[in-house]
């Protein structure tokens, strides 16, 4: 089927529009970044708007339109600008008697009452610490009870209505405490002593949007409100761990994405261990679970201090709940004996 100068016109507009809304939406996204409700909106639809590329890019190679192909380039490089880490695996080494760290995030939700489920999804892939978010009261004894052999050691956050943050560890606790986020839940923060060093380890769980409760004319306060939360609650994240000499990890269903201020935050002082993958983990997964190559994703493993990623899974069970668990491993770079 052969296009009409019409149709062929046409094309070339979509594809010459379509590349200027990329550019002048990146461009914005650099310089003023969430600014207004609109932009907040289409920062967190990042990733969706690059959708168009591969069907604009078939239907100027179809047509032979090489000039259009060559404007495409641009969105294309945005593209892998943002999140070529996903798709380009670094290449480390590490000696195997350095320590092997590895944690879990999982969002339970809060009303999921299939105990069993959850404290299986976290007994199925061998972890030495577990962030926890969205536990109600009953779901914390019901946890500790079916992980007490696992992981005798655990904190549970200030309750709330939809569930609150929680730690479950195999080491003792060197100390522990709530971290207040001064809006709905709070941070709780653990330090252990693992054979590769000290670790301070993080679970937190950033307000959500939740845009679908709220009435039509109020949607431009409200995102603007909730993005300026969102960004104080990092804010004191980051501040409470700049301090810390040790290790520091953090499971957070963070309710943001890698195109959000929030994560911009986050992403000064932390690493993301999704795009830090050594290039073994990429082509290898534990048994129940995917390499967590979601480029929408809002639950991470961040990191910082003397330590490699090595990989981030997805794991298949859910335990009931409409998030899945998220293992991230890591080697301690201290040999250990």
């Amino acid at each position: 089927m052969k296009f009409t100068a019409i149709s062929l016109l046409s094309l070339s507009f979509l594809v010459q529009a379509y590349v200027m809304v990329i550019v002048v939406w990146f461009a914005s996204w650099l310089v003023v970044g969430d600014a207004n409700w609109v932009l907040v909106l289409l920062n967190r639809a990042g990733v969706y708007l690059f959708l168009p590329i591969p069907f604009l890019l078939v239907l100027s190679l179809i047509q032979r339109h090489i000039k259009l192909v060559y404007w495409l380039l641009a969105p294309i490089a945005v593209f892998l600008g943002l999140y070529n880490p996903y798709f380009l695996p670094k290449n480390t080494s590490y000696r195997s008697d350095y320590y092997t760290l590895s944690v879990m995030t999982y969002n339970v939700l809060y009303s999921n009452k299939d105990y069993d489920a959850v404290a299986s999804a976290i007994l199925k892939n061998y972890s030495d610490l577990v962030a926890l978010q969205e536990v109600q009261p009953e779901m914390m004894e019901e946890l500790q009870k079916r992980l007490q052999k696992e992981f005798p050691y655990s904190i549970l956050g200030n309750e709330n209505d939809y569930g609150t943050t929680a730690v479950f560890s195999r080491f003792p606790f060197v100390d522990s405490y709530v971290l207040d986020l001064q809006a709905d839940r709070p941070a709780v923060v653990v330090t252990v002593e693992v054979p590769g060093g000290t670790v301070a380890f993080v679970s937190a769980h950033l307000l959500a949007y939740n845009l679908w409760r709220t009435e039509l004319e109020d949607i431009p306060t409200t995102v603007m409100e909730r993005t300026y939360t969102q960004n104080r609650q990092a804010n004191i994240i980051l501040n409470e761990i700049k301090s810390k000499t040790e290790i520091v990890v953090m499971g957070c269903d963070c309710n943001s994405y890698e195109t959000s201020s929030s994560y911009r935050i986050l992403d000064e002082m932390l690493d993301n261990s999704a795009r830090t993958v050594e290039w073994l983990a990429a082509i290898t997964s534990p048994v129940g679970a995917n390499r967590d190559l979601a480029l929408d994703h809002i639950d991470f493993v961040w990191y910082k201090g003397n330590l490699t990623s090595v990989g981030t899974y997805k794991i298949f069970a859910d335990g009931g709940s409409d998030h899945i668990p998220i293992l991230a491993t890591f080697v301690i770079n201290v040999e250990t004996k």
